[in-house]
């Protein structure tokens, strides 16, 4: 996909398409796969009484089961039926928000940890990490007119190849682990730890 994305070879291309077309059909029976689990886990959670878990488990399979039912009615465009838009845009799209802005408060506390410059890595790190914020504030252009270019600069030119590295890195280990999966090496998906407990 790398090679296929930087230069135009034909032979490239057409396997690219089908490697494309299999990510689909793999992605959507990932999906079935966590929809059956999910449903596997909260169902056991009911059938035990299990305390603190299965009143909630109650409510996720009672709107799962009611938002999969409404969605599939008008499968190519969900959004026309008007409770599930409601559903969406006020519940779902509200619980969203609130986990962001909780999110927010875990952020801050991990930047206040990392943020100290104990050697020069921090300190660089802590010296980008207050341009950026100074660029999104509106205070930074009062302070000095040229903090938005340069924590623009450090946002598409520092951060850019940074996060596609990790995310690279992340997929190459995410093939890895499915792999591992696929061939029978990796057994904690299905509920057993090492060493046969």
């Amino acid at each position: 996909m790398i090679v296929e994305f930087f230069f135009d070879i034909p032979a490239l291309a057409s396997t690219a398409d089908m490697l494309r077309t299999w990510v689909i059909i793999i992605s959507t029976m990932a999906l079935a796969l966590g929809a059956v689990n999910i449903m596997r886990v909260h169902w056991k959670y009911i059938k035990r009484r299990e305390p603190g878990h299965w009143t909630y488990s109650i409510c996720l399979i009672t709107v799962f089961a009611v938002l999969t039912i409404l969605g599939l009615i008008n499968l190519k465009n969900p959004m026309v039926n008007p409770v599930y838009k409601w559903m969406f845009e006020n519940v779902y799209t509200s619980l969203g928000q609130t986990l962001y802005a909780i999110t927010g408060f875990y952020i801050f506390s991990a930047a206040y940890r990392a943020f100290r410059a104990r050697n020069s890595d921090a300190a660089i790190l802590l010296i980008a990490g207050c341009l950026v914020l100074l660029t999104n504030a509106p205070i930074g252009e009062v302070i000095w007119g040229q903090i938005p270019v340069i924590g623009t600069w450090v946002l598409e030119i520092g951060e850019t190849p940074a996060m596609r590295t990790f995310l690279m890195t992340a997929a190459f280990g995410l093939l890895a682990y499915g792999f591992r999966t696929l061939i029978g090496k990796e057994r904690g998906f299905y509920g057993e730890v090492a060493g046969g407990e």
